[in-house]
């Protein structure tokens, strides 16, 4: 039975609307916060790479070791350290240690520099699966078109898939990977891109108008 004239001109309303919210809408995924965030400046630092020179006295990043993160925690400083220890640099070694029963135990490595090379998993996750998300934007036009759904409908469903395809190209990441004091500090881990998880849990994603408010 052929639909009625009202039918016709209802779905072609709907159909109005929702590309029309289409049109003004979009799904941002990634990562949101402050913009000076702890959290952002990590997520830079990984999708285009860092380079940090030392900015206090001694003219050296204290880089925490295992032994020192087991201690106290991986946001461990010298001063917790040696609220605990008597906390020295050995001549001619670039650690800091505490004499422990005659052993040396390193608690900081002092580097002049640490670059991070850029891990672009944000854009990478874009190109990747760039072919999939037009099959399923045109998927989601159909069903707008002849099942009822809405725009909303369908960036809801794109934020869902990115999210997950974004924290997948996160858990495959091994190139660059870790410097070796990052994964002796990791116990042999060598995924640059995964910890403890965090990261990947804080992605998520936002519908925001197209007129701006995105990051």
């Amino acid at each position: 039975m052929a639909d009625s004239f009202e039918e016709i001109e209802n779905r072609l309303d709907h159909i109005t609307k929702e590309m029309d919210y289409l049109n003004h809408h979009q799904v941002v995924i990634g990562f949101f916060s402050d913009e000076n965030s702890l959290l952002l400046t990590i997520v830079r630092a990984n999708e285009y790479g860092a380079h940090i020179r030392p900015k206090n006295a001694s003219g050296f990043l204290w880089i925490p070791s295992r032994q020192a993160i087991k201690e106290f925690g991986k946001n461990v400083t010298a001063k917790d350290v040696r609220n605990k220890y008597q906390l020295f640099i050995p001549k001619g070694k670039h650690i800091a240690a505490v004499n422990q029963d005659g052993k040396l135990v390193t608690y900081f490595y002092l580097m002049q520099k640490v670059d991070i090379p850029a891990r672009a998993f944000i854009r990478k996750t874009g190109i990747d699966y760039r072919q999939k998300y037009r099959r399923y934007i045109k998927a989601g036009i159909e069903e707008i078109m002849y099942d009822g759904k809405t725009g909303k409908d369908l960036l809801e469903k794109l934020g869902r898939m990115g999210v997950s395809d974004m924290r997948e190209v996160m858990r495959r990441w091994t190139k660059p990977g870790n410097a070796p004091l990052t994964i002796d500090n990791k116990r042999g881990a060598n995924n640059p891109l995964v910890d403890t998880g965090q990261l990947q849990k804080r992605i998520t994603w936002k519908i925001l108008p197209m007129t701006g408010g995105t990051l």
